[in-house]
């Protein structure tokens, strides 16, 4: 049985990939932000195949003291992030290196965890970074956002390249908006139609397709894509 490692899976993108490997028979470990999305899960998932941890893993000692209880994973799916939607000028310092910690350093550091182990027990095992179209694009008042997903997106290269002799694949999904709440499409109408006039496909993207994607990308017939990026924004990114 495949162990598969999902941050921020408390909810949103990071439940539906969950979902996703627990119905295709994995071991599921989720790493969820507090003890309420941890009881949560609990109920949702057959503990005789999960397993759920909850912190803050914009703290790296966090990251480490969780490693220690995970003996190794096949495949890591680095979800967890957070936005900032203030102009560059009001950006504070703390919530830039919040963002930057949860966003960036938690998949490098997760990353370089969990394929040491994987490297050991000689698993050609894969890594998936949850990157965003702002991963390849700019946009007004993503400053930090941007520069969190750009680096996702450059890692992600280098690393392909530093594990490739060693059967590990590194790729990153880059969705446009997706509705991880029903309450926005009420809440939130008129932004999201703007949104939604600049997608050439006329449709945001869908949770659930990008937890297909990810499980798409951990089978054999994805064993030749390494480095790459999938771009699931309804052409965003195409051109104008």
């Amino acid at each position: 049985m495949k162990i598969t490692l999902i941050t921020g899976a408390g909810s949103g993108i990071g439940l539906s990939i969950a979902e996703k490997f627990y119905l295709e028979n994995h071991q599921i470990i989720l790493l969820v932000k507090n003890k309420v999305q941890k009881k949560k899960l609990e109920k949702k998932f057959d503990n005789t195949r999960t397993k759920i941890f909850y912190g803050n893993l914009a703290d790296y000692n966090y990251i480490k003291k969780i490693s220690n209880s995970i003996k190794y994973v096949d495949n890591l799916i680095n979800n967890a992030a957070t936005r900032n939607d203030n102009h560059l000028l009001n950006i504070k310092k703390r919530d830039f290196d919040y963002l930057i910690d949860l966003n960036f350093k938690t998949a490098f550091f997760m990353t370089q965890i969990f394929t040491k182990k994987m490297i050991k027990k000689k698993i050609k095992g894969t890594v998936i970074n949850l990157s965003s179209q702002l991963g390849h694009i700019g946009a007004y008042n993503r400053t930090a956002y941007c520069a969190s997903k750009f680096a996702i997106e450059g890692f992600t290269k280098a690393a392909a390249l530093d594990l490739g002799k060693y059967g590990i694949r590194v790729n990153t999904l880059a969705p446009t908006k997706t509705i991880v709440n029903e309450t926005e499409l009420t809440l939130t109408k008129k932004r999201l139609d703007i949104i939604k006039s600049k997608i050439p496909s006329n449709e945001f993207t869908k949770k659930e397709d990008i937890a297909e994607l990810c499980y798409f990308l951990t089978t054999e017939s994805c064993q030749n894509i390494t480095g790459s990026s999938i771009k699931i924004d309804g052409g965003w990114t195409a051109g104008k």
